[in-house]
């Protein structure tokens, strides 16, 4: 879907591109251009990132209900996967989208979904993954509690 046709879609949010591997910047007003540093670094560059796909996220995260999500097409070592897993926080929302290595993360939020693509060392090309919300009937019929 071009980025024409996803704006057109009336249930997109936006579109953000994050890493649990960002380097930590500082900005150099001679030279008017940021640069990574290691000692100026206090972990806010990953709460920055957090803070916005929250709200990108906003609308599907506060019509789940139920706090469980459904993840399709998830690219590991040995595949695709599908699931499920229960967050209730954004941090573990992200976390649980994502692998236990370092990642990029491609998002493209909608109101009913989270379209993204995950690169990590198994899946350097990155993966084609749905996330949606599990609502409480389908909660039930899936025995998720």
């Amino acid at each position: 879907m071009s980025t024409e046709t996803k704006i057109k879609d009336e249930n997109y949010v936006g579109y953000a591109e994050i890493t649990n591997g960002c380097t930590c910047t500082y900005y150099n007003e001679e030279q008017d251009e940021w640069f990574p540093t290691e000692t100026m670094c206090f972990g806010d560059c990953f709460d920055d990132q957090i803070d916005f796909v929250e709200y990108l996220f906003k609308d599907i995260t506060d019509s789940n209900e139920t706090g469980w999500w459904k993840v399709s097409n998830l690219r590991l070592w040995d595949g695709n996967h599908s699931g499920y897993f229960y967050a209730d926080n954004i941090r573990d929302l992200i976390f649980s989208m994502a692998v236990d290595s370092e990642w990029n993360m491609k998002i493209t939020a909608y109101k009913d979904r989270i379209e993204y693509s995950l690169s990590h060392h198994d899946a350097p090309m990155g993966s084609n993954s749905v996330l949606y919300a599990i609502n409480d009937e389908q909660r039930e019929n899936l025995g998720l509690y």
